[in-house]
C-alpha cells in the first residue's frame, strides 16, 4: 500500500458551491462509526427511499434485469430490483470504510480466494491486467485487494463532482500504488512494462468508437476492444477479479480466477465475448450486486430500437422549448392554410390530431412539389419492384398533396407530416409505424429525427442536401442540426459539396454521394407543350422582386417582343406582382381570371396550379426564377428535360450542384448583373440554333444521368431492411 500522507488541499474547494458536498461527504465519513450490522440497515433504508424517489433509475435498472435475466418473472425481477438499490446503497457506506476505515477492522471484514492465480501470473514477467467487473463492491474490494498486491494500480473514469472527485483520488492514492485514466492505454502498457498489477474495468459503454458488438447477458452489448490491445501490445495475461458482498453481515469474498487462455485471440468479437464472459460469471452469481443503475446496453447496432429513453441533448430541449412558444402563430397559420385551401384533413393532419391507421412499411417524405417531383421516380420504382410494400407519401403542403394523387391515385397513402411537437410527431408515427422513413433532400426536424432514432426507424435522408448557410449558421443552430443528423441513419447526398457538408455535421461513416435524383428521367410521357396562339418565353418560379426586374430587362428589347408569360412560384402572390407591374402600363391578362392571350398581350400570368411543365413545353426557353434574387433558386431541370435552354441568376445556393452542370453541359446560361440577362435574352430570341443546341445539351445531360433512381433503389435495398429481403418483390421470372 502507498505511504503517501500528502494533506488533502482543502483551501481549494472552500467555494459555496461545494458546500453542499462537504456536508454529504462529512455525514458519511461519520457512518465509519457505525458497527457494519448498523451500516446494512441503513442501506436497506436508503435504497427503500432511493427505490420509490428515483423513478427513472428504477425503469433502468428494471430494463437491465429484464434484459439480462429474461427467464425470470416480474416479482423476482422486482426483488432484485429492490436488492440492486439496496446494494448501491451499501456501496457508499463501503466507500467510505475504504478511505477512512481502520486497518484492523477491514481486515476482519473479508476472505481472499485464488491468490495463487495472481502470483502465476506475475511470475511471467509482464505485468498483469486484472479484469474487474462493475460490481457495487468495487470500492471496497480494492482496499482488500491492496493488503495482498503491493503494486497494484487500477484505472479510473473521473467524476463530474470536483470536490467528491478530489477526495476519492485522494484515499485511494492513500491506498493503492497509484491511479491510472481508464482511456489512457500509453499510461497502462507503461505500468504494464514496469510490472504492476493494473485493475481494468472494461463492462462500460463508451459508445460506438472502440468498441465491437459482443454478447453481454445474452444481449448484444457495445464493449471495447481495448482489454485486448493492450494485452497484445503487452504481453500481459488477462487475469478475472471477482468480488461480492456474503449474506447475513458475514463481510466479503474476492476471488482471483485463472487468467484466461490465449488471450488475445485475434478476433476483436472473441476477445470481446470471452471478456464478457468473465465478468459475466460473477453478475450470474451475484445478480443483485452489479452496478445495474447505469445503462450498459445504451449503444445499439445501428437502426435497432433504444433499449433507454434518449438523454434529451440541451439543444433539443432549447428548440422545443421554442417550438413551444411558437405554437399559438403556428396554429393561426395552420387554421389560415386550411381554410384558404378548404382542406380541413391539412388541419388535424398538420396538428397531429387525426386518428386514422395508415400504417405502412415505407413513409416517404417529399414537404413540397419540388420534393416531390424528384421523388417520383423513385416511388414508381419503389411500386414496380415491390408492389406488396405498403408506401405512405407524406408532404406538407396542399399543392403537393394534390398533385400526388394526380399523379397516384390510390396507388399509395398520404398524410400530411406534422408540425414537428413531440406529442404530434408521436401520434403520427404511432399511426405509420414505418420501417423506413426516407426523407427528401433537407428536411431535419430533430423531434422526428428522435423519435425514429428512439424506435429502431431507419430514417433516411435521400438526395441530401446542406447549404453553406447552414454550415456557417450561428453555433446554437449548427448544435441542433448536429445533434438531429446524429439521430439520422443515414445521408445518401446528391454531390461531392453536400456530402462534405453533412460530413461536417454528421461524421463520415454514414455519408454516401449516389448523385442528383433531380436527373431521373419519369416514366410517364413528357407534357404536351401549352398552346397560346403566340411564341413565348417563360418567366418560371419566379419569387418576390424578380417580375420586376425582368420585366424592366423584358422592355429593353426592341417590339414586337414575343409574349412573356410568367408563372410565379406560389399563385398567392398575384395582387402583389401586379401592383409591382402597374408602373410599367402594360396589358396583362391572368389565367386564373380566365382572361385570353391577344395580339396586344404583353405578359400573361399563369398563376393555376399543376400546368407548370405544360407552359416549360411550350416555351421558346425559360427564365427559371429563384436566382435572380437571394432566395435560393429553383429548380431548373425539369426544364433541361424538356429540352429548353434556361437562364438564371447567380442566386443558386440550393441548386449549386445543378447549376453547375448545366453550366458544364452548355445547357444554360448564368448571369450575375440586369445588364447581362437583357444581353442572354436578345441572343437567345435572335439566335434560334443556339438555342435549340442549348436545350438539347441539356437534355441530353439529363438522359445520360436518368439511372439515378435506380442507384437509389440499390442503396435503400442495403439499408432498409423491409427491402433488402425477396419477399415481396417481383422477380425477372414473374415478369
Amino acid at each position: 500500500m502507498s505511504q503517501s500522507d500528502s494533506p488533502f488541499p482543502v483551501r481549494d474547494y472552500l467555494h459555496p458551491r461545494f458546500w453542499p458536498t462537504w456536508l454529504g461527504l462529512g455525514l458519511l465519513r461519520l457512518t465509519v462509526l457505525l458497527p457494519y450490522p448498523a451500516l446494512n440497515f441503513l442501506a436497506k433504508v436508503l435504497g427503500l427511499l432511493g427505490y420509490g424517489l428515483l423513478p427513472s433509475r428504477r425503469r433502468i435498472v428494471r430494463t437491465n434485469l429484464r434484459l439480462a435475466f429474461p427467464q425470470l418473472d416480474n416479482p423476482t425481477i422486482h426483488r432484485l430490483m429492490r436488492e440492486n438499490f439496496h446494494s448501491s446503497a451499501m456501496a457508499l457506506f463501503e466507500s467510505a470504510l475504504a478511505w477512512w476505515g481502520s486497518e484492523k477492522r477491514l481486515k476482519s471484514l473479508y476472505r481472499v480466494e485464488g491468490l495463487e492465480n495472481l502470483r502465476e501470473a506475475e511470475a511471467k514477467g509482464k505485468g498483469v491486467l486484472l479484469l474487474g467487473g462493475h460490481y457495487t463492491t468495487l470500492e471496497i474490494s480494492g482496499r482488500f485487494l491492496a493488503y495482498h498486491v503491493n503494486r497494484l494500480r487500477p484505472t479510473y473514469k473521473r467524476a463530474h463532482n470536483l470536490l467528491f472527485e478530489a477526495v476519492m483520488v485522494h484515499n485511494r492514492r492513500k491506498m493503492l500504488d497509484g491511479l491510472i485514466r481508464s482511456r489512457d492505454m500509453r499510461d497502462i502498457l507503461r505500468n504494464l512494462k514496469q510490472k504492476k498489477v493494473v485493475w481494468y474495468a472494461p463492462d462500460q459503454d463508451f459508445g460506438y468508437r472502440g468498441s465491437v458488438f459482443a454478447p453481454f447477458m445474452g444481449v448484444q452489448t457495445a464493449t471495447l476492444t481495448l482489454t485486448a490491445r493492450m494485452a497484445k501490445a503487452s504481453g500481459a495475461p488477462l487475469v478475472p477479479f471477482y468480488s461480492e458482498r456474503l449474506p447475513g453481515n458475514q463481510g466479503y469474498l474476492i476471488r482471483v480466477g485463472p487468467a484466461i487462455e490465449a488471450f488475445p485471440t485475434g478476433d476483436d468479437v472473441r476477445d470481446a465475448t470471452l471478456v464478457n464472459q468473465a465478468i459475466e460469471e460473477q453478475v450470474r452469481r451475484t445478480p443483485a450486486q452489479y452496478l445495474w443503475g447505469h445503462r450498459r446496453f445504451k449503444t445499439r447496432p445501428r437502426g435497432e430500437r433504444q433499449l433507454y429513453k434518449v438523454r434529451r441533448h440541451k439543444s433539443m430541449q432549447r428548440y422545443t422549448g421554442l417550438l413551444t412558444l411558437l405554437s399559438l402563430p403556428i396554429v393561426l397559420y395552420t387554421v389560415w392554410t386550411a381554410l384558404r385551401n378548404r382542406d380541413a384533413r391539412y388541419l388535424i393532419e398538420r396538428l397531429g390530431l387525426s386518428a386514422t391507421d395508415i400504417r405502412a412499411d415505407i413513409q416517404l417524405h417529399a414537404a413540397s412539389i419540388g420534393e416531390f417531383n424528384a421523388a417520383l421516380p423513385l416511388i414508381q420504382l419503389l411500386q414496380s419492384e415491390y408492389p406488396d410494400r405498403q408506401l405512405l407519401v407524406s408532404m406538407n403542403t396542399p399543392s403537393s398533396r394534390a398533385l400526388a394523387q394526380k399523379r397516384l391515385g390510390d396507388s399509395v397513402r398520404y398524410s400530411y407530416l406534422p408540425i414537428d411537437w413531440q406529442w404530434a410527431v408521436n401520434r403520427h408515427m404511432q399511426r405509420v409505424q414505418p420501417t423506413c422513413l426516407l426523407i427528401m433532400e433537407t428536411e431535419l426536424w430533430p423531434n422526428l429525427y428522435e423519435y425514429c432514432f428512439q424506435h429502431g426507424i431507419r430514417n433516411i435522408i435521400i438526395n441530401g442536401r446542406l447549404s453553406r448557410r447552414t454550415i456557417e449558421a450561428p453555433q446554437w443552430i449548427r448544435r441542433c442540426l448536429k445533434q438531429t443528423l446524429l439521430y439520422c441513419y443515414f445521408v445518401l447526398a446528391r454531390s461531392e459539396e453536400d456530402r462534405q457538408h453533412f460530413k461536417t455535421l454528421a461524421g463520415p461513416r454514414k455519408v454516401k454521394l449516389v448523385g442528383n435524383i433531380k436527373y431521373a428521367a419519369t416514366p410517364t410521357r413528357h407534357a404536351a407543350g401549352m398552346e397560346l396562339g403566340r411564341p413565348y418565353v417563360l418567366a418560371a418560379s419566379t419569387r418576390d422582386g424578380e417580375e420586376h426586374w425582368i420585366v424592366e430587362s423584358w422592355l429593353k428589347l426592341e417590339a414586337p417582343r414575343p409574349l412573356l408569360v410568367i408563372a410565379p412560384r406560389h399563385i398567392q402572390r398575384l395582387n402583389n406582382i401586379l401592383d409591382d407591374l402597374k408602373p410599367f402600363a402594360l396589358n396583362i391578362a391572368v389565367r386564373s381570371r380566365d382572361e385570353t392571350v391577344t395580339a396586344d398581350t404583353d405578359i400573361y400570368i399563369a398563376d393555376t396550379f399543376g400546368e407548370l411543365d405544360q407552359f416549360i413545353a411550350g416555351a421558346d426557353f425559360v427564365l427559371m426564377g429563384g436566382g435572380f434574387k437571394a432566395h435560393g433558386g429553383q429548380n431548373i431541370l425539369e426544364a433541361a428535360r424538356a429540352g429548353k435552354a434556361v437562364i438564371f441568376g447567380s442566386h443558386m445556393d440550393n441548386f449549386r450542384a445543378e447549376a453547375r452542370d448545366l453550366l458544364a453541359a452548355d445547357g444554360a446560361i448564368q448571369i450575375n448583373e440586369q445588364s447581362e440577362l437583357y444581353t442572354a435574352i436578345k441572343t437567345l430570341l435572335e439566335d434560334s440554333s443556339q438555342r435549340a443546341r442549348m436545350g438539347t445539351s441539356a437534355q441530353a445531360f439529363i438522359e445520360a444521368h436518368q439511372d439515378i433512381a435506380e442507384r437509389y433503389l440499390d442503396e435503400l435495398q442495403q439499408l432498409c431492411p423491409v427491402l433488402n429481403s425477396s419477399e415481396g418483390r417481383v422477380t425477372s421470372d414473374e415478369v
